[in-house]
């Protein structure tokens, strides 16, 4: 049986897929099997899968496209490990990323759920590497506060902690990983690791459940899912209230902006929140105006 169980989704892009398995297979931590669930109906990746010729790969085709959350959850429930790990078919892991992980995580208690590590983030110009903190601690409030700090493509998780609070929610269009960590978090504490150890491919090519208005739906079912752990702390809910009015005002719905403005202030004042609500008057027209004078 294998010690780390690693979950690739793939989605109608077997050009990206080789290099994704690749970074697994080649990891100096070499107690793994591979789990590649391909959702994708029109390019489908088994002729790279056949490619390679190792034991640890598994391949997995879904009959229907099911979407990303499904594809990770049936990797999960195919999963041999007793860790489970994540990655996307356009992202790699750098060659130690388990060895550094595992060496810090694996011996932990039972209340000790998960392990992270920053990124480095690779535009089609320019790098940037972000931080993430270190240590054994409870991650809660980084997990409502902040929805992009716990990455799936980082994350290697113990497989009881599944058990425990579910897998993802295949019901989201987006903000699945934030819904997932948001639960994770509540039970079980985890392990930062501030070394980017995974590089994530930003732009170049279609992020999958990138468009505006599925970004915005998933806000809305992640904020009505877990309000009661939200309205905990009026300042979080304000800053809350405030990203989702910005991608309201950003998909020109000023009406929907201008209310989640006056919750934001409601909740907590701050002049932030009381420009952007001032902005939103007369239909967003103050903002449009504005807008076009800086542009």
């Amino acid at each position: 049986m294998p010690k780390v169980s690693v979950v690739i989704p793939t989605h109608n892009r077997p050009e990206l897929l080789k290099r994704a398995v690749n970074s697994v297979l080649n990891q100096t931590h070499k107690d793994l099997e591979v789990i590649v669930i391909d959702d994708g109906l029109e390019k489908r990746g088994d002729d790279v899968i056949n490619s390679f010729n190792d034991s640890r790969l598994k391949y997995i085709q879904h009959p229907e496209e099911k979407g990303g959350s499904a594809a990770r959850n049936t990797g999960i429930k195919n999963a041999s490990g007793e860790f489970i790990a994540f990655l996307d078919d356009d992202d790699e892991w750098v060659p130690h990323k388990l060895a550094t992980q595992m060496a810090q995580f694996e011996s932990t208690p039972r209340d000790v759920g998960f392990c992270f590590s920053a990124v480095e983030n690779v535009y089609p110009n320019r790098k940037r590497t972000t931080t993430v903190p270190s240590g054994i601690a409870d991650y809660h409030q980084l997990a409502l506060s902040y929805f992009k700090s716990l990455l799936t493509v980082t994350l290697i998780i113990k497989k009881y902690v599944f058990e425990e609070v579910g897998m993802f929610d295949e019901q989201f269009p987006s903000h699945q990983e934030a819904d997932l960590m948001i639960r994770v978090t509540g039970k079980f504490k985890g392990v930062g690791i501030n070394q980017p150890l995974v590089r994530v491919a930003m732009g170049g090519h279609q992020q999958v459940g990138g468009s505006l208005n599925r970004r915005i739906l998933g806000r809305e079912m992640l904020l009505a899912k877990h309000m009661e752990e939200f309205k905990k702390d009026k300042k979080l809910l304000a800053a809350q209230n405030f990203g989702l009015g910005l991608m309201y005002r950003d998909n020109t719905q000023f009406v929907k902006a201008a209310e989640m403005f006056r919750q934001a202030l409601k909740n907590n004042f701050s002049m932030l929140y009381f420009i952007h609500a001032l902005s939103m008057i007369f239909g967003g027209k103050v903002y449009k105006r504005l807008r076009i004078k800086s542009s």
